[in-house]
């Protein structure tokens, strides 16, 4: 009896282990930004492996690209904009950010033609932004509120991003949202920047997120993508010359422009993304300011509830970068 009990656990134990073994890897959609380049750190360097989990870094240019990866079901996990985290749950696709990557401070900007000298400049201009019901939308309206311009004060463009600059040369719009490496590129060719996400801190914040059910399927292995990207921040801030060549490689950029990506953002620590999650912390506070904006618009059929969408757990249970 005692021999066919040892057999049965080890069995089990057998059957529990190559079940682990056998896990699809955990599939992380994310877009050309200085903000989530260090996660091809973690892939280059092992890290998911060191940390037991199988996980493939899905890249697509376009920000937008990305999303409708996400939204169709391709991918588990995305790295986003706190805005649109918060509007994939009011459409009704329940997920969770885990951990805080970065705040923009002025890697993201409102750049204008070489004539004007600040916001207050624009009104009854056309200024172009990424999406209705998007962070570009958020950064840009708000923006313009807090230079004392209403809405319907001015008109609008809805471009992508890494398409700006081409509508501003065209003369089709006035000025635009866009983000590095365009930023560098736009004031290059003489372009004025207006106003830059640093200017209302916490407006653009970004953070990793999953699936709310794979959250509860595969929760170990969430904690070990969270601690990877520990791990990959840490080895950005100790060996940066190596990090960014990574980094340029993977997002087909230079290493001058992802360098310079990296100093307009600011990547947060595993200190500052314990303070980010308290009730007063970024990342409620950005969270607000969104439900707010968005909800008086209309544009949320249902207000997501932000401890609901807003998972402390991995963030309190993560470790220590060495």
């Amino acid at each position: 009896m005692k021999r066919l009990l040892s057999f049965l656990i080890i069995l089990l134990l057998t059957a529990c282990n190559q079940n682990a073994s056998n896990q699809k890897p955990l599939k992380i959609g994310l877009c050309l930004w200085a903000g989530y380049a260090y996660s091809f750190v973690a892939q280059e360097k092992g890290l998911f492996e060191k940390q037991g989990v199988s996980a493939q870094l899905v890249f697509q240019k376009d920000y937008e690209e990305a999303m409708h990866l996400y939204e169709v079901g391709e991918l588990d996990g995305i790295l986003l904009v706190m805005t649109d985290t918060i509007a994939l749950n009011a459409k009704g696709i329940p997920t969770q950010a885990v951990f805080v990557t970065d705040y923009s401070e002025s890697g993201d900007v409102i750049i204008g033609r070489p004539k004007f000298n600040s916001l207050s400049d624009l009104k009854g201009k056309t200024i172009a932004f990424e999406g209705i019901g998007t962070f570009s939308h958020l950064f840009v309206f708000k923006s313009l509120e807090k230079a004392g311009i209403q809405e319907g004060e001015f008109k609008t463009a809805n471009i992508l991003g890494t398409q700006v600059l081409e509508a501003l040369d065209a003369g089709r719009v006035d000025a635009g949202h866009i983000w590095e490496p365009s930023v560098t590129e736009a004031v290059n060719k003489g372009y004025k920047v207006l106003a830059s996400a640093g200017d209302i801190p916490g407006i653009i914040t970004s953070t990793l997120n999953f699936r709310t059910e794979v959250i509860k399927q595969r929760p170990q292995d969430i904690q070990a993508v969270v601690n990877a990207f520990i791990e990959a921040r840490h080895f950005l801030e100790t060996n940066p010359e190596e990090a960014i060549a990574i980094m340029a490689q993977a997002e087909g950029v230079s290493k001058d422009e992802m360098a310079q990506g990296v100093k307009n953002v600011h990547i947060l620590t595993l200190d500052e993304n314990i303070a980010a999650i308290q009730p007063d912390g970024v990342l409620h506070n950005s969270g607000e300011m969104i439900i707010d904006f968005f909800s008086k618009k209309g544009q949320f059929p249902t207000l997501p509830d932000l401890n609901t969408v807003i998972n402390t757990q991995f963030i309190l249970a993560a470790e220590s970068s060495p």
